[in-house]
């Protein structure tokens, strides 16, 4: 190994190489709201704020559209291999047909003014099929348990039992712990009801509030079929605070990445999210770090067999990063991800 250098097709880079990384929580079809929502409003203002920029909203599906297309782009270019994507909409199927990403898709439900739990419900299932037909792995899921009511929870938890455990693959998503203000003193037991137990893999994403009863009500049913997916840079966007990820790293909970959405982020990268938790969290060594947005995170996804760690058999993509400070194993502010293979 000591002539490498002098043989021929051999490239040098500077930086450290490591698998594709995976975006375990994703707004995609909010990219065209980047901008629109101040920060730190808290969580209760920032959803009043998503459902009338929605309802006031004149641009066409195609307008909206364009920015998740650039944007998954640019991830894609960074050295995302894959995105957990949280879906209410029709019009972002472009972003996701003859995708160099891969996408599993939740089809969000919550209740809607005027429409029974049962329409919502159907609707959500015509999406999920919708996505499939494309050949993108799709689940309905619950948002989370303070936009929905009883019958609609029922139902969701129904869909990821019987009708998405048994067509697709029985992974779900659900937003735990992310306000003080909303969930309540039941959320523990409503979020347990709409997922059941019968599950390949349970994401509890933000998780800000959590604490270690939270986490253990959850691990003690479903064991480690759950990650924890913070949204650095949102939760600080949103609510001004990261998790416990101590507490969760003391507990030995997975911990996944994701970037959440351009209406609480100014950009989707994967290895920004890396640097706020450095920045917040200097205490984590980045080996762990990129270990929660590579291995970590192609196993909450369900996509571990061939993504998420280099090894003979499997095409994890290669990402090369750059601009890490190589003496202290940090990133830098100039670090950035570039995809080599």
């Amino acid at each position: 190994m000591r002539d490498i250098d002098s043989r021929s097709g051999v490239e040098f880079y500077n930086g450290v190489l490591i698998p594709g990384m995976s975006d375990c929580h994703c707004h995609i079809e909010y990219s065209y709201v980047k901008g629109m929502i101040a920060r730190g409003g808290g969580l209760p203002e920032f959803i009043r704020s998503i459902i009338e920029i929605k309802r006031t909203c004149d641009l066409s599906d195609e307008q909206k559209c364009a920015p998740a297309l650039a944007w998954s782009g640019k991830m894609e270019r960074e050295g995302v291999i894959a995105v957990g994507d949280h879906n209410n909409n029709d019009y972002v199927y472009p972003v996701k047909d003859n995708s160099g990403i891969f996408w599993r898709t939740f089809v969000e439900l919550f209740d809607v003014d005027g429409q029974s739990a049962d329409e919502t419900f159907l609707q959500g299932l015509a999406r999920a099929e919708r996505h499939r037909s494309l050949g993108i792995p799709a689940t309905v899921i619950p948002h989370a348990c303070y936009t929905m009511d009883d019958r609609l929870m029922a139902l969701t938890g129904g869909a990821a039992t019987a009708y998405c455990g048994a067509r697709a693959d029985g992974i779900v998503s659900i937003h735990y712990k992310e306000s003080v203000e909303l969930g309540g003193p039941d959320e523990r037991a409503r979020v347990l009801a709409s997922l059941g137990t019968d599950r390949d893999g349970v994401l509890l994403v933000h998780c800000i509030y959590a604490d270690e009863g939270d986490i253990d009500c959850m691990t003690d049913k479903l064991g480690d079929k759950v990650t924890v997916v913070p949204c650095p840079r949102s939760n600080i966007y949103i609510e001004g605070r990261l998790p416990d990820l101590d507490m969760l790293r003391r507990k030995g909970v997975r911990i996944a990445l994701g970037t959440d959405g351009l209406s609480s982020n100014e950009v989707l990268s994967m290895v920004e999210e890396m640097k706020c938790v450095q920045e917040n969290m200097p205490h984590i060594p980045l080996s762990e770090v990129i270990g929660w947005a590579t291995l970590n995170g192609a196993q909450a996804l369900g996509i571990s067999d061939w993504a998420g760690s280099l090894e003979v058999g499997k095409r994890p993509g290669v990402v090369l990063l750059e601009n890490v400070d190589l003496q202290s194993m940090r990133l830098t502010p100039e670090s950035a991800g570039l995809r080599l293979v």
